[in-house]
């Protein structure tokens, strides 16, 4: 399938809120028949990604699977290796993975890692990543990763992705990855992509509601995105896209321990600018222009305020065939 700008690729997250992995199987398969190019799975406090990217390439046929992203801190290269050997094994050669810091909350506060240098971590672990996937006998000796002697039992060509929010990581990403994974762009941020990365496939991970009143659509956008623009990492790349202003607010307010506050900062312009919401044919028109920023791959994070029967009712109006 071409991954090349202005085309029709169409991705869906998967599993929808609140549904279990067996019910977003159902609806991998009934994703297919719809005609979305892609499923790519996340990885915060549910199913864990890799293991739901391979139950989704083992029940479909056609679809691109991928993992956006496999935190680089929370597991050792071999172990990130191996999760993808048997994804794309799952998917016979159907899946991308994706490798990222995560954030301090994630890293250090759930998993009680130490989050510590990384654009360090995160380059020496997609160096050791790709290594091992070649199948050859891999030692590695970085200052963050280090691997003895490890030899994966299987080659997996799997194509990298790093999730890539500022300058140094795109850099990172053009020099040494295949394609960049965003979240949390507006067209802006995707040109920012492009622009570091003029020849990567870059896949953007974009929140949607379809076909609701966008006043409560906006309130309920900023509950979902104002915890990760607190995020150091996703502040920087929400100031970086023309919201200076609002990114400050959120950083003093959620440092203050004001969430209230962090919230109210989160304007109306940027909440819009983010969140595709509106009737089902205006959000895919507004798809268009994040395909001619240079997005290959728009992925639908759906969401409702009607709840789970509303997020799936989202899934089908926003499929190519819907």
């Amino acid at each position: 399938m071409d991954p090349s700008p202005g085309g029709s690729r169409l991705g869906a997250t998967l599993p929808l809120w609140p549904l279990d992995v067996r019910a977003s199987l159902d609806l991998a398969r009934e994703a297919e028949a719809l005609g979305y190019t892609d499923v790519w799975t996340a990885e915060t406090a549910g199913p864990d990604g890799l293991a739901m990217a391979t139950a989704v390439g083992a029940v479909t046929e056609r679809m691109r699977t991928g993992c956006a992203v496999v935190p680089a801190f929370t597991r050792p290269p071999p172990l990130i290796a191996m999760g993808a050997l048997a994804a794309h094994q799952a998917a016979a050669g159907r899946f991308c993975l994706g490798i990222g810091a995560s954030s301090p909350v994630i890293v250090e506060r759930w998993m009680g890692v130490p989050f510590e240098k990384p654009w360090l971590r995160v380059k020496e672990t997609l160096e050791a990543v790709r290594r091992i996937l070649t199948g050859e006998k891999v030692t590695y000796e970085g200052e963050t990763v280090r691997v003895k002697g490890f030899k994966l039992e299987a080659r997996a060509d799997v194509p990298l992705y790093l999730a890539a929010l500022g300058p140094r990581m795109m850099e990172l990403a053009a020099a040494s990855a295949d394609g960049i994974a965003l979240f949390l762009g507006t067209e802006e941020g995707v040109r920012m992509a492009r622009k570091a990365a003029p020849d990567l496939d870059i896949v953007e991970r974009i929140i949607c509601c379809p076909d609701e009143p966008e006043d409560t659509v906006r309130d309920a956008a900023r509950w979902l995105v104002t915890p990760y623009i607190a995020v150091p990492a996703y502040n920087r790349f929400i100031a970086a896209q023309g919201y200076e202003e609002e990114a400050e607010a959120v950083a003093k307010a959620w440092a203050a321990g004001d969430r209230s506050g962090a919230l109210a900062a989160v304007s109306d312009r940027l909440v819009e600018g983010l969140v595709l919401m509106g009737p089902a044919e205006k959000c895919k028109e507004r798809l268009d222009s994040f395909r001619d920023a240079g997005l290959n791959t728009p992925v639908l994070m759906l969401f409702s305020t009607q709840g789970a029967e509303g997020t799936t009712t989202a899934f089908r109006k926003m499929a190519p065939a819907g």
